[in-house]
C-alpha cells in the first residue's frame, strides 16, 4: 500500500531527504559490522548502533512500518551487543548484515515506488532468534557487561547526531587487529568535550553539476578563441594600444577560466572510499563461499576521482575482486602445502600520477600461467600458433582480456565462463582509461588500471590529417619522431617506424576512415602508448597542444569507431578526438602488430 505521505507535495523532499540520509548510514553500517566481525570496537558498535535507530525513528514517523519493525529488531539485536550479553561473531555478522542489506531494499523500493515491497519475516525471525534466551550460546556470552550506558529505543540520541550525517567517516582497515586491539584497549578520553565542527559539506544534484561543467567548458571555448584572435592581431603589423589591452583581456580571462574550471572539477571529484568501501564486505561473502582466508587492507582511500569516473568502476572492480578470490587466491590447504600463510592478501591501492589516478589491485595468489593462457587462446582461435610463438610473456598474460578466454578450471557462480576480464577492459578503456596486468606464477597477480581525473577536459596534441585536423589525448602520447630516410618499412603491406632498434607499428588515420593512404609527404610519427601496447601515427604536421572540451558526437552520427568525440577549436571549426584504444584494436593494425611484436 503506498505511503499516504507521498500523496502530499509538503513531504515528497522530506522523504527524499531520508531515503538519501538513511541509505548513507546504512552503508556505513554495513562497512562497520565487518569490521566488528573479527575486532569489536566500542566506538564502532555505538555508531552501528545510532545508524538503525536513527533510520528506525524516522522511518517510523512517516509511516514506513515494515522498514521501522526491521530496523527495529536489529536494533535490539546491537542493543544486546553493546551491553556485553551479545558478541557479534560471524552469525550475529551475518544476521545483521542480512538486516540492512534488506534494509537498502526497502529504501530502494519506496524511491522508486513509494511502497515497501520486500518480505521482512525470515529476516526478523533470525533477528528474533538470536534475542531468545533459549537459544543463546553460553559461550559468547560475555560475563561482565560494557560499560557503555545502554540507550533505551524510545530515546532520541543528543550527543551523537553530529556523527549521523556530514561527518568524515573513519578509516576502515582490514585485517590490521593489533592498531584495532589498541583503540579497544585505550579508548579515547570520553571527558573531554570535542569542539563543534561547522558542517563543511552540501548536497548538490548532479544535474546542476553537469551544467556548471558545461558552462566551465564553453568558456574554455571562449578562452581558445580568445587566445587564437590575440595571436593572430600580434602577426599583423598594426601595433597600437588596443593590441596591448588585447593581450592583458587575453591573459585575465584564461586565468579567471582555468580557475573555474579547476573549482568546478574539484566539485566533482569524490574520495576513492566511496567505491573501496564495498569491497569488504564482497571479499568477506566470497571468502565463505569458497572456503577461503583472506586479508584485505586498502590504501589510498583519500585519492580523488571524478564521480562519474567511481560509478563507472563499480562493476569492473568487482569483477577483479570476484576472480582474485575465486581462481587467485588459493585455499588453506594449498597454501600452507606451497608454503605460504594459511590467509591469502587481497590489497587495494590508489595514487595519483600526474592527472591520472592509478588503482592496483593485488593478491599473492597462484599467479597466471603464461602457457595456459596461451593454450586457452589457441583453443578459441583467437591468436595463431606463429603469433604465440613471437608473443611476450606481458602480452600473453594480457590476452586474459580477450572476450571468451578463462583459465578457471570449473565453471562457478563467480567465473569461469570467460566473461569479466573483457568487460574489466571495455569500461576501463570507455572512461579513457588503460587497463594491464602482470603476475609471477605461483606467487603473485597485480592488476593496474590509469584513469583520468575528469572526462569532461583534457589536453591533447593536435595533429594534420591530409586536410583535416584530429586530437590525440596528450596522456598517450610519449614521443614526437621526425622522419628521415629509411626509417619507415613495411611487413606484410604495413607500415611500421624503426625507432632505436625498435620496431613500431604505424597507423595511417586517412587509411583508416577514409580507405585511401595518406602521399609520402607526411613528415612525422607520434608516438603514443596504449597499455602494454605502442603505437605511431603518420601525421602531415603537427599544430601544438591545446585544452580540449570533450563533446558527444551525438544521435545521429552514434559511436564511430576510432572516434571519442570531438571538439571546437578556437578559431570556431570542430575537430574529431581520437579513442586510441579503438585504433589498437584495429583488425589491420592488430595484425601487423602480432606479426612484429
Amino acid at each position: 500500500m503506498e505511503n499516504q505521505f507521498l500523496e502530499k507535495d509538503e513531504m515528497r523532499e522530506i522523504i527524499d531527504e531520508f531515503i538519501v540520509e538513511a541509505g548513507e548510514l546504512t552503508e556505513k553500517a554495513i562497512q562497520d559490522v565487518i569490521v566488528i566481525e573479527n575486532n569489536p570496537d566500542e566506538e564502532m558498535i555505538n555508531g552501528i548502533f545510532r545508524a538503525v535507530h536513527t533510520v528506525k525513528g524516522t522511518s517510523s514517523f512517516l509511516g514506513f512500518n515494515a522498514l521501522s519493525t526491521l530496523a527495529h529488531r536489529a536494533e535490539d539485536v546491537l542493543g544486546m551487543v553493546r551491553k556485553g550479553i551479545m558478541v557479534p561473531d560471524h552469525v550475529v555478522a551475518d544476521a545483521l548484515l542480512e538486516a540492512l542489506d534488506l534494509i537498502k531494499t526497502l529504501l530502494e523500493e519506496i524511491k522508486e515506488s513509494g511502497a515497501e515491497q520486500s518480505d521482512t519475516a525470515s529476516t526478523i525471525e533470525k533477528l528474533e532468534v538470536l534475542k531468545a534466551p533459549d537459544k543463546t550460546n553460553p559461550g559468547e556470552v560475555r560475563e561482565e557487561p560494557s560499560a557503555v550506558e545502554p540507550v533505551e529505543a524510545h530515546d532520541v540520541p543528543k550527543e551523537p547526531e553530529a556523527a549521523q550525517v556530514g561527518m568524515e567517516p573513519e578509516k576502515v582497515v582490514v585485517c590490521d587487529a593489533a592498531a584495532t586491539a589498541n583503540q579497544v584497549k585505550n579508548p579515547p578520553n570520553k571527558q573531554k568535550t570535542q569542539p563543534h565542527k561547522e558542517e563543511n559539506t552540501i548536497r548538490i544534484e548532479v544535474k546542476k553539476l553537469d551544467e556548471l561543467m558545461n558552462l566551465a567548458g564553453e568558456l574554455v571555448l571562449g578562452k581558445n578563441r580568445l587566445i587564437l584572435l590575440n595571436n593572430m592581431v600580434k602577426k599583423s603589423d598594426a601595433a597600437t594600444n588596443a593590441l596591448d589591452n588585447l593581450a592583458d583581456i587575453t591573459n585575465y580571462i584564461e586565468v579567471v577560466t582555468n580557475e573555474l574550471q579547476l573549482s568546478v572539477m574539484r566539485a566533482r571529484l569524490v574520495p576513492i572510499s566511496k567505491l573501496f568501501n564495498k569491497v569488504p564486505r564482497l571479499a568477506r561473502d566470497l571468502s565463505a563461499e569458497f572456503g577461503k582466508e583472506i586479508g584485505l587492507t586498502m590504501e589510498g582511500e583519500e585519492t580523488e576521482l571524478d564521480r562519474s569516473l567511481i560509478e563507472a568502476l563499480h562493476d569492473p572492480l568487482v569483477h577483479i575482486i570476484r576472480n582474485s578470490v575465486d581462481h587467485g587466491v588459493e585455499t588453506p590447504e594449498e597454501r600452507e602445502r606451497n608454503g605460504k600463510q594459511k590467509a591469502g592478501t587481497l590489497s587495494l591501492k590508489a595514487y595519483n600520477e600526474g592527472n591520472n589516478v592509478i588503482i592496483e589491485v593485488f593478491d599473492d595468489g597462484k599467479g597466471i600461467c603464461v602457457e595456459e593462457v596461451k593454450k586457452k587462446a589457441r583453443e578459441k582461435g583467437l591468436v595463431g600458433d606463429a603469433e604465440l610463438a613471437a608473443l611476450p610473456a606481458r602480452e600473453a598474460m594480457n590476452l586474459v582480456f580477450a572476450a571468451g578466454l578463462s583459465t578457471a578450471k570449473k565453471v562457478s557462480n563467480v567465473s569461469g565462463r570467460g566473461v569479466g576480464m573483457d568487460v574489466v577492459k571495455t569500461n576501463v578503456e570507455k572512461m579513457n582509461g588503460q587497463v594491464s596486468i602482470d603476475s609471477e606464477e605461483g606467487k603473485w597477480t597485480k592488476l593496474t588500471m590509469r584513469l583520468p581525473l575528469t572526462l569532461a577536459i583534457m589536453r591533447a596534441l593536435i595533429v594534420r590529417v591530409l586536410d583535416d585536423l584530429y586530437a590525440i589525448p596528450l596522456n598517450t602520447v610519449t614521443e614526437l619522431v621526425k622522419l628521415e630516410q629509411g626509417q619507415m618499412k613495411s611487413v606484410d603491406k604495413k607500415d611500421v617506424l624503426v625507432l632505436r632498434d625498435k620496431v613500431i607499428p604505424v597507423v595511417d588515420l586517412a587509411s583508416v576512415f577514409t580507405g585511401e593512404p595518406q602521399a609520402d609527404a607526411d613528415k612525422y610519427v607520434v608516438i603514443c602508448n596504449i597499455g602494454e601496447k605502442t603505437i605511431g601515427i603518420k601525421t602531415r604536421g603537427v599544430e601544438g597542444q591545446e585544452e580540449v572540451v570533450i563533446k558527444p558526437l551525438g544521435e545521429y552520427l552514434g559511436n564511430v569507431k576510432g572516434i571519442g568525440g570531438a571538439t571546437i577549436r578556437g578559431d570556431g571549426k570542430a575537430i574529431l578526438i581520437l579513442d586510441m584504444s579503438a585504433l589498437v584494436g584495429h583488425t589491420s593494425f592488430q595484425n601487423a602488430y602480432r606479426k612484429i611484436a
